[in-house]
């Protein structure tokens, strides 16, 4: 069994690879419908090419579809391809816990076989099986492609990624390209990126527009780069999207398909039906302290909140409890902490915090949670 190095805990982990899996073109895959309680949001890696020394986050969404809460285990495993040489070990299993109506999100990061250096692979497809607590046999299972840069024609793309991989509601991603001349003569060519919507369906998700293609040339010279950034994401409210992908086509010398590659965006919806905030100071001369609620009104769950709000007055901010809470100028940001960033619908959080003030100490008008104005 390979050595496995853990980076971070619950959320990021570092680990070598696993067991034995055909390869496959696919890199990311969605249930449609529940299983179970549970469905499958997105499996895949961001950025799904890399060096042939590198590696990638890989990210699972789970969504509770259920007024219970749920629990279990996803096994994750793989294989590399070719896989001579290459090393194997058993499935890692990842416990989970969903609120109703909730969002689960782990990330893993895979690659490059390291010391084996008799494995040569140009991809590596891993696997999850996700179980529930309860239900007899795997629920489902989700695949997705990591592939190892091939120089092409002179030319490799080296990231095709979103940064953040994951956004809630209407919040933005930054797309970013980069075209390596691998070869030893000057090329010339264009990149033309492709984004699209997704959702649990195999068409366009209601409410979402048909983005246009968007060309980006370059000139190269032997060795060089070229970087591209698109910042892109889920900027209509009505847009029913969980997710984005987008492909990049690079043509070199007037020969196109030259590289391809894909990126992947995961759109976690904004709970539904909105969020209200009660804003609860107590004033004296000088200074204040303050009590804030966030409640949930929408039908999902707000799985991780970051709340933001601007003072009308002088106020300033010296010390806060039950959230991490930064300001700059006027604008205050406050966001969870480890043990609260569930909001159930119906329920809510609290935080609060003291400070002090000279001419004005007038509430906030407007509250926004996850870039989402709330009542």
């Amino acid at each position: 069994m390979l050595r496995r190095l853990l980076l971070a805990a619950a959320v990021t982990v570092m680990v070598p690879l696993a067991a034995m899996l055909a390869p496959g073109a696919a890199n990311t895959a969605r249930a449609a419908t529940c299983i179970d309680g549970v469905a499958v949001t997105s499996f895949a890696f961001n950025p799904t090419v890399v060096p042939p020394t590198g590696s990638s986050p890989l990210t699972l969404v789970l969504q509770n579809c259920t007024s219970q809460t749920i629990s279990g285990t996803t096994d994750w495993f793989g294989s590399y391809s070719p896989g001579q040489g290459c090393p194997v070990s058993d499935a890692i299993p990842f416990n989970y816990t969903i609120a109703p109506n909730g969002t689960y999100m782990l990330t893993n990061t895979f690659g490059a076989p390291g010391d084996f250096q008799n494995c040569h692979p140009t991809a590596l497809r891993m696997s999850a099986n996700i179980n529930v607590n309860g239900v007899v046999g795997t629920v489902t299972t989700v695949s997705a492609t990591l592939q190892f840069l091939v120089c092409t024609n002179g030319i490799a793309i080296s990231q095709f990624s979103f940064s953040p991989p994951a956004v809630q509601g209407t919040q933005t991603s930054t797309l970013t390209l980069v075209v390596q001349n691998c070869g030893s003569t000057a090329v010339q060519g264009e990149s033309v990126v492709a984004p699209k919507f997704t959702g649990t369906g195999s068409g366009l998700p209601p409410g979402c527009p048909v983005l246009d293609p968007l060309a980006f040339p370059y000139s190269l010279a032997a060795g060089g780069s070229s970087t591209s950034t698109l910042t892109i994401g889920n900027p209509i409210a009505s847009c029913q999207a969980t997710g984005m992908t987008a492909t990049a086509n690079v043509s070199v010398n007037g020969v196109t398909g030259a590289a391809t590659a894909t990126a992947n965006l995961v759109i976690v919806p904004s709970a539904t039906g909105g969020c209200h905030v009660t804003y609860s100071p107590n004033n004296w001369t000088g200074g204040f302290t303050a009590t804030v609620t966030i409640a949930n009104n929408g039908s999902s769950a707000i799985n991780g909140w970051t709340l933001t709000f601007a003072f009308p007055g002088d106020q300033k901010i010296t010390s806060w409890w039950n959230a991490a809470v930064t300001q700059t100028g006027t604008s205050v940001t406050a966001t969870n902490l480890s043990y609260n960033p569930m909001i159930s619908p119906g329920g809510s959080q609290s935080f609060g915090f003291q400070g002090t003030w000279t001419t004005s100490d007038a509430s906030p008008a407007s509250f926004s949670v996850n870039g989402v104005a709330c009542t």
